[in-house]
């Protein structure tokens, strides 16, 4: 328990400052995450041993030029800079017998979700970040009511196969936490924000937490995977504290750009 509070003290320190700036701080946070993400998740797949390097640098290379080439390319960025990324990808099981087409699936599934994710981050770095911090508080107010809530009331089970511990309760408990605590301190900031589009977020992320987290336990079941790594002691990986975080970046990406 010692450790898992050290470090828990050690990650709000280092995430503090990012999150409340924004910016380059933010943009450097996001790195390393993409980078340490790139790592647990493609670590997994078959022989990574075999082709793991090179793959890893040609995708965190890529996911962290996406949104240089966005800005370059506008609506040329998905002819001229992802469809030549995916063909080259989903080819190299055809040169590199150890590089299966499990892998090379699994590949282009974090190239997706992470390239996206890294996008939509770009907005609180270079627009308004003062709605990550409605994001950060729905987010983790949902998983600290899930938890407590589903700890103390918890009965019936949501989605046994893919997370025997979660519930019904914990669920709308962690919803009604998420959404009470991103509401109610937003008031403090959110002043020249889009009312509708911060209402929403703390409406939505709440659910969409609980489904990103959902998603990666998917992929830890299939893989027999506990933690995705023990880079955090007492916490797991880099993925396994971000995964809710990272489906609400793509909800906000969603929210953000349809309003």
């Amino acid at each position: 328990m010692k450790t898992r509070i050290l470090t828990a003290i050690v990650i709000i320190a280092a995430v503090l400052a990012p999150i409340l700036c924004g910016g380059w701080l933010l943009e450097a946070l996001g790195v390393f995450i993409v980078i340490a993400g790139a790592y647990e998740w493609l670590h997994w797949l078959p022989d990574y041993k075999k082709w793991g390097a090179p793959v890893t640098v040609l995708v965190v290379a890529w996911i962290l030029g996406l949104p240089a080439m966005n800005n370059l390319l506008g609506t040329r960025t998905l002819m001229l800079y992802v469809l030549p990324a995916v063909v080259v990808i989903w080819a190299l099981p055809v040169f590199i017998s150890s590089y299966k087409e499990e892998a090379c699936f699994g590949t282009l599934s974090f190239m997706v979700i992470f390239g996206l994710a890294f996008l939509c981050m770009q907005i609180f770095c270079f627009q308004e970040n003062r709605y990550l911090w409605t994001l950060v508080l729905a987010t983790y107010g949902s998983d600290t009511g899930a938890y407590f809530a589903g700890r103390f009331f918890g009965k019936h089970k949501m989605i046994e196969r893919v997370s025997p511990k979660k519930t019904w309760e914990g669920f709308f408990g962690g919803w009604a936490l998420g959404f009470l605590l991103s509401w109610g301190m937003s008031f403090l900031y959110a002043g020249s924000l889009n009312p509708t589009l911060n209402l929403l977020v703390c409406l939505l992320a709440p659910v969409f937490a609980e489904l990103g987290d959902l998603c990666f336990s998917v992929f830890k079941r299939n893989y027999g995977v506990k933690d995705f790594s023990a880079l955090l002691p007492g916490h797991g990986g880099v993925l396994d504290r971000v995964d809710s975080l990272l489906m609400n970046f793509l909800l906000f990406g969603i929210l953000f750009t349809a309003l």
